[in-house]
């Protein structure tokens, strides 16, 4: 299966800047896949993403996007395939409603309008938020927010979704719910989800986890082989989330587990049954 994202030697620096943001980065992301780029602020995470869709020019090397290298004549082709999700959603918004707001792409595309209200429709209904087509943008809580802008990225039907620390500013809770309906979408319009974070409890369905350390890839591995040593995490400078911070106390302390757990509940079903044995 060919690529849909591809980086080869792929370095980018700042102007002014004493170091490059990016040095000889090389990724591959097949499609329908859910890969996590991870580390600490000023890692490079957004600046990737920036990169692959031309928004920042590579100093050197090469990207590929959905077969296409990415140049000055194919731009404005690869950005129609790749949708981003940002950290503020109200930096998105443009629409004086809700519907207007999802709407807005399509009407640039010169979608005819009534494709684009079935369009619309079909999006709000995918994320919850039918009910709020008449609302404004601005009055709506945060993860509310969020869903209107996931709605509007999914309604031009993008090959790929770019998700730049799109979570961070939400509760616990909400972030769950938007995690849960990028998985959802994910699986039934096999999207392919670049997802870019500095927490590690997000991590959990990803298909591939990239670690970035200061503008250099120090592991591409699954989320099993990253949690596996949480030692490593620490000198990544990440902090392991507590699920595999509690299973790292617990072997510490002799208690041993069948396995090893990505998520809270599976750990919390065997400390049950442990329990229920004493």
């Amino acid at each position: 299966m060919n690529p849909i994202i591809s980086l080869k030697d792929v370095t980018f620096t700042y102007d002014n800047a004493n170091k490059s943001a990016l040095n000889k980065i090389n990724l591959t992301v097949k499609p329908q896949q859910w890969v996590a780029i991870v580390g600490l602020n000023g890692s490079g995470k957004s600046t990737l993403a920036k990169l692959i869709n031309g928004i920042l020019p590579a100093d050197s090397g090469t990207i590929t996007v959905a077969g296409e290298k990415l140049t000055e004549q194919s731009l404005w082709n690869i950005r129609r395939k790749i949708g981003i999700i940002f950290q503020n959603p109200d930096h998105q918004f443009v629409g004086a409603t809700v519907e207007d707001d999802v709407a807005f792409g399509l009407e640039n595309q010169n979608m005819p309008r009534k494709q684009m209200v079935q369009r619309v429709a079909w999006a709000l209904d995918q994320v919850q938020m039918s009910a709020f087509k008449n609302k404004a943008p601005q009055t709506l809580s945060g993860g509310q927010k969020q869903r209107v802008a996931i709605a509007g990225v999914i309604a031009l039907q993008p090959q790929i979704i770019i998700m730049d620390e799109s979570t961070s500013m939400l509760d616990p809770n909400g972030r769950r719910d938007i995690l849960k309906i990028i998985r959802k979408l994910q699986q039934q319009l096999g999207i392919t989800i670049l997802s870019i974070t500095h927490d590690l409890s997000e991590i959990v369905e990803a298909d591939q986890v990239v670690i970035l350390k200061r503008g250099i890839i120090e592991k591409t591995a699954t989320v099993a082989e990253i949690f596996a040593d949480p030692t490593r995490l620490t000198a990544w400078g990440l902090r392991p989330p507590f699920t595999q911070r509690l299973q790292l106390s617990l072997l510490q302390a002799g208690v041993l587990l069948t396995k090893k757990y990505q998520t809270k509940q599976g750990l919390a079903d065997e400390l049950w049954q442990l329990r229920s044995k004493m």
